[in-house]
């Protein structure tokens, strides 16, 4: 694992449960969903002790799913969604490469900046659609799938946030939600999967594209803030 700093860090400051009904249902899904990936080329799934209902991934080579949304999941159908969802993360090229720096990263704000990086409208709705794909690729039914958007959509009617179930009434472009809002999502995701039955794809070297344009944003934003802290060290110098 020394090229997963961010695993490193949830195995040392989080409970993994390693067996159970939770650890063998990811095992099971995460497999059928790579069975055409060479072994050693495949992402593996943990289950992670949260009170969150989480499910997210970073550099490296794990997805993470907290037990509390699998406990959600009826069925295999609905949690190979989930774990699909953050396979086509990697899969789209919106997850960043691994690096060392990330060791130094206290452990939350790491994942407050990954969300930041990975998430995003575009990227949330190519990543629910590869993701139905490799759930029909996989052999599962599709509206079994799209039951963990329901599941989805009572959490978040239970936390009182009616905007991420049918979008705020009036939003704004400097507020623009990280995610679609689910009822969205879920007609994207029945009406991609008629189209994959008609024979059509999701283009992933579009997705790609834009989050290579999204990664070179940042760097140009990072090198800029670098550059203004050095003219300020420089000032006070002279």
């Amino acid at each position: 694992m020394g090229d997963d700093p961010v695993r490193e860090m949830i195995e040392r400051e989080l409970v993994i449960e390693r067996d159970g009904w939770a650890r063998e249902r990811v095992d099971r899904v995460t497999a059928r969903l790579q069975r055409d990936v060479p072994e050693a080329a495949r992402l593996e799934t943990l289950v992670i002790w949260s009170s969150r209902y989480a499910a997210f991934t970073g550099p490296g080579r794990t997805i993470y799913v907290s037990r509390r949304l699998l406990e959600r999941m009826p069925d295999d159908e609905a949690a190979a969604m989930v774990v699909a969802h953050e396979l086509s993360h990697h899969r789209l090229g919106h997850v960043p490469m691994p690096s060392r720096l990330w060791r130094f990263v206290p452990l939350a704000s790491a994942l407050r900046a990954l969300t930041r990086w990975i998430a995003g409208p575009d990227n949330e709705r190519d990543a629910d659609l590869l993701a139905i794909e490799l759930c029909m690729d996989a052999g599962y039914d599709v509206e079994r799938c799209v039951v963990a958007f329901a599941l989805l959509e009572q959490v978040v009617l239970d936390y009182g946030d009616v905007d991420t179930v049918l979008g705020p009434e009036s939003p704004h472009w400097w507020d623009r939600p990280s995610h679609e809002h689910l009822r969205a999502r879920v007609a994207a995701v029945r009406a991609h999967a008629d189209a994959v039955r008609r024979g059509e794809r999701l283009p992933l070297d579009v997705s790609r594209e834009r989050a290579r344009r999204r990664y070179r944003r940042m760097l140009a934003i990072a090198g800029g803030a670098a550059a203004t802290v050095a003219l300020l060290v420089l000032r006070r110098r002279l």
